[in-house]
This record gives structure tokens, sequence and C-alpha cells, in this order.
């Protein structure tokens, strides 16, 4: 309902500047100077006018209606101030009767979103999450704003270090009381370090890829296993993460039903296409200068010549999106390339920056990693301090469940308020630190509001008379939800709505602290304000993939 005002301010500011031939556009600013406003300045050389004179001649002319409740010139600004009271009766009650739709949209384009895809020779790290946490986040959005996603996570059964990982179980077996994958990437550590010592070691590893790649029965069949083995690991810690994807694709696939092949004689023809001792294109004219090679001189494809047969696959089912990390830079652009030489559609590209820890960079290779599940479980355990700091009078079952609850909620919305393109180091102060406005502080604005509304219910008839400053900015918060989301949407952002859902819980507190609720004489509104809060947090924190708690 924000928008609906805004479209309005924007209709009549463009009324009284249409015969003049100009335009203005509105901005958000500061809540004492109007809920949004237009700057007249750039108008001042056009007119010949200050634009303080340009914003008062203007803003007569603006006669207030609708939602707007009036409208100030001050300073060289139009400023429009939409009416609270106006807006509270029809917000809460559409608020009420959504639910949990509220926010949404519906039919839009169709997406295939592919995020995580991991190497199968360990468990997923820090770096990892991002990924993951960031393409969740993101799906749910979209969806919630009205697309049809599908998520995929694209299984490198064809690469090396899948490879060395068959090649290591030649001579040393998986520790069965570990996890999965963690059993996968002691294998992975021990037997890179042995070929490294020994670089002789190289030619078996290659004659598994060749013998993979060609179907060998034997060689197919431990491939399988393992990458079977491994991703059981990784369905586990993203399961905790609240994470899932709808489809697993495996690269394989590709070279399997000769789609790679296809690829290759299509660009054949092209005149980016080369052939030496390798296959390859050369993409200069695209500015690329490293060349892609698509085969090897022993006949066997590369990673990016079957990410190209998979992503034409992928545009078959919809709009393409791959949430990739800043490693991925080159060969991403060579893929678009590709695509583009092939006249196909492209992919549309979100890269993250890596992840660091203050110690230096992670390698997977040399073991050097924080691992998802111990930053779970690190996470996990301080929440539970905690909990049981402030419940200790609880069940141990109840301060269990709600730690696992705050402390991956704690994760999830420490990576995802964070812009993909800025780097982050990795420190457990600030992940952890539940003094903050994260996850916690917003998990239990929630559950306060849920606490309050178990006292008394909110009755469907309430009367508004005068708002104070803490419930219109709550007002204003929950009008803006849908846009939000839309616009979270559309930039691909969902660090917009992390923003938000922060912004909301802090002027609930606000809110709770300075206005009496069940013991005011504007008892009825107060809990109705209360009620429509609680259901745009719970839909808040459900697109970020963060468990609503009623209790903590």
């Amino acid at each position: 309902m924000f928008e609906e005002f805004k479209r309005q301010a924007e209709k009549e500011l463009s009324d009284v500047l249409e015969e003049r031939d100009i335009k203005l556009s509105l901005e958000e600013p500061p809540g004492e100077f109007g809920d949004v406003s237009a700057p007249c300045f750039e108008l001042a050389p056009i007119l010949k006018k200050s634009p303080k004179d340009i914003a008062e001649e203007l803003a007569s002319e603006i006669k207030p209606s609708g939602l707007i409740k009036d409208v100030k010139a001050v300073s060289g600004y139009i400023n429009f101030y939409l009416d609270y009271e106006k807006l509270a009766p029809d917000l809460i009650n559409k608020i009420k009767s959504e639910g949990n739709n509220y926010g949404g949209a519906k039919e839009k384009g169709k997406i295939v979103l592919e995020h995580t895809s991991a190497n199968p020779d360990g468990p997923l790290h820090i770096g990892h999450a991002r990924n993951a946490i960031i393409g969740d986040a993101l799906a749910r959005i979209m969806r919630f704003a009205g697309y049809g996603v599908e998520t995929q996570y694209y299984i490198n059964d064809m690469g090396r270090q899948l490879a060395v990982v068959v090649w290591g179980l030649e001579t040393r077996k998986l520790d069965k009381k570990k996890k999965n994958d963690h059993a996968v990437l002691e294998v992975y550590v021990d037997a890179n370090r042995a070929v490294e010592e020994n670089p002789e070691h190289e030619q078996a590893i290659s004659e598994l890829m060749k013998g993979y790649e060609a179907g060998d029965k034997r060689i197919k069949e431990q491939f399988e296993h393992i990458v079977n083995y491994s991703v059981e690991g990784t369905k586990e810690t993203l399961k905790r993460l609240n994470t899932k994807h709808d489809t697993f694709v495996w690269e394989s696939t590709f070279v399997r039903d000769s789609s790679v092949e296809k690829v290759i004689k299509a660009l054949e023809g092209t005149e980016y296409f080369r052939e030496d001792e390798a296959v390859y294109l050369d993409l200069k004219k695209f500015d690329i200068e490293k060349e892609l090679v698509l085969k090897r001189k022993d006949g066997t494809y590369l990673y990016a010549t079957r990410d190209i047969a998979y992503h034409l696959w992928k545009s078959k089912r919809g709009q393409v999106i791959d949430v990739l990390g800043a490693d991925h830079k080159l060969v991403s652009s060579q893929v678009t390339a590709a695509l583009e030489i092939l006249g196909q559609d492209v992919p549309e590209l979100i890269i993250y920056e890596f992840i660091s820890l203050p110690e230096g960079s992670m390698s997977t290779r040399r073991g050097v990693f924080i691992s998802l599940d111990e930053l779970l479980d690190e996470s996990v355990k301080r929440a539970y301090e905690e909990v049981h700091k402030r419940r200790s009078e609880e069940k141990e079952e109840f301060k269990s469940n709600v730690a696992e609850s705050v402390g991956t909620g704690a994760v999830r919305f420490n990576i995802v308020r964070i812009s993909p393109e800025k780097a982050m180091v990795f420190r457990w102060e600030d992940a952890l630190d539940f003094e903050k406005q994260g996850s916690p502080f917003i998990q239990y604005a929630y559950a306060r509001a849920c606490r309050i509304l178990e006292k008394e219910k909110a009755e469907q008839e309430f009367a508004i008379r005068g708002l104070k400053e803490n419930e219109t900015a709550v007002l204003k918060l929950l009008s803006k939800f849908p846009g939000v989301v839309d616009e979270a949407a559309r930039s691909r952002k969902p660090a917009l709505l992390a923003a938000y859902t922060s912004e909301l819980a802090a002027a609930f507190h606000r809110f709770y602290m300075f206005e009496p609720v069940l013991k005011s004489r504007e008892k009825d509104f107060r809990l109705n304000l209360v009620h429509a809060t609680k259901i745009t947090l719970k839909n808040a924190l459900s697109l970020l993939g963060i468990d609503a708690l009623e209790k903590m």
C-alpha cells in the first residue's frame, strides 16, 4: 500500500509538471521530511528560479487526496506525507486476511536457479555457505514474488578432484564413523598429498578420468558410489541449513547423452573455433584473452564444455540464474561467450566475493577451512549458552530446539545481510554476537508479538484516535513489505529483505518499549498492529529461511 501512495504522489507530481514539459523523480527522505520527496534543484537552471520558489509553486498546485495527507515545500523539496490514519485500517485488515500470503504476487516467468554446486570431494565450507544461503533466500523470495523457480545443484562428478578420491580409495578406506562428506575429504586430502609427493600417480588419475568418461563399467560404479555417498552428507548439512534443492543434475549426463559432442560440432563451423593439439575457442573478440579449451589432446572434455551443454539444457526449462563464486568469473564469461556464439540465451550471473578467515584463504586440497557443519555446531553451541542463561527453567528439549533455530538463523542472516559483491572476513565474534540486531533480535521481536497475542486476541473492530510516532513507523514498514519483496526479487538482492526485516524488528521493539498495548485505551488498535507485525515478520523470516519462534 506504500507503493500505492507513491504512485499517487508520482501522478500528482506528473500532472503539475506536464504542461511545463519537465520531469522530477521521487526519493524517500528521512521521516520528518515527508514519506516521499521530490528535489527541485535540477529545475533551477531550466525555470530560471530558485529551488525554494519552484518547490513552493509546484506544491501549491497539488491538492492532497487519497492516501496523501499533506504536501509541503521545504528548502527546495516537495514533500508528500502519507495519511496513516486512513492507511491503517485497510492495511491491517489486508495483512490479517492474506496472512502467510501477504506481500506475495502471482504469475511471473519461469526461473532455473542453480546454486551451491560444490564438488563432491568433501563437506561444504563457509564459502559454499554463502552460495547456498544467497541462492536459497533468492529462490524463496522469487517464488513469493510470483516466479516459478526450480532450484538445481550441479554435481561435478567428472572433475579431477573426484578422480583423486576414487584413486585414493584403492589403498585407503572411508572412516564410517565420520559423516559421509567428512570421511571423503579425509581420503581426498591424504590422496592429494600422496600425488604431490609422487607426481607419477597423475597418470593413474588421468586413466580413471578417461575411463569414467568412456563409461567403463567398473570405474563408473566407483565414481557413482562415492558421489552418492558424499552428496548424502551434503544434503544433511543443507537440510540443517534449511536449504533444499529441487533437482540434482550430474554433469556426466551431458557426456553420456552426446550433448557435449553436439556442442563441439555446433561450434566447429564458427569463426572462433580452433583445433591444434587441443580443441578450443579464440574469444579475443569478446575481450577474453584466455582461450576456452573444449577438448584436451587426450580426447577428454573440460568442465566448461560440459557446462555449456548443461546451460543449453537449463535454458529450455526457463530463464537461467547462476550463483557463482568470484573464482568462476573467467569460466562463466567464457561459457557466456560460447552461448552467444551459438545464438542462445545467456545466464544471469550473481557473482559473490569470497569469505576468508582472519588467518588467510581456505583450501579444500590442503584441508584448511571451516566446514559448514563446524560453523553451525559452534553457532548452535553459543546460542544454547544464551538460551540457557535467559531461560534456565525450561526443559532441555526446549532449550536445544531454540538454540538450533537461533544458531542456524544467525549464520543465515549474518551472511545474507551482506551484498554478494562485498568480500567478507568471517569472524566468530561478528557472526555469533547475539547482542546485535541480527537474526536472534528479529526472532525475539516475533516471539514478543506472539506473547502479547497469547494474553489477548486482536478483535476485528478497532478505532484509531490519533497515532504516535512509533505506531506510524511500524505502519510504514508494514505497508512497504510487498514492495521490498518485489524489489529484492527483481534486483536479485536478498540483502534488501534482510535489511528491511531488521528495520521492522527494531521499529516493533521501540513500539513495544514506549507504547503500552494491553493497558492502553488504544488496546484494540495496538493489538491489531501487533497481529499485523507478527504476520509480516513471520513471512519475512520465512523468505530468509529462518525459523519464526513463538517462544524464546
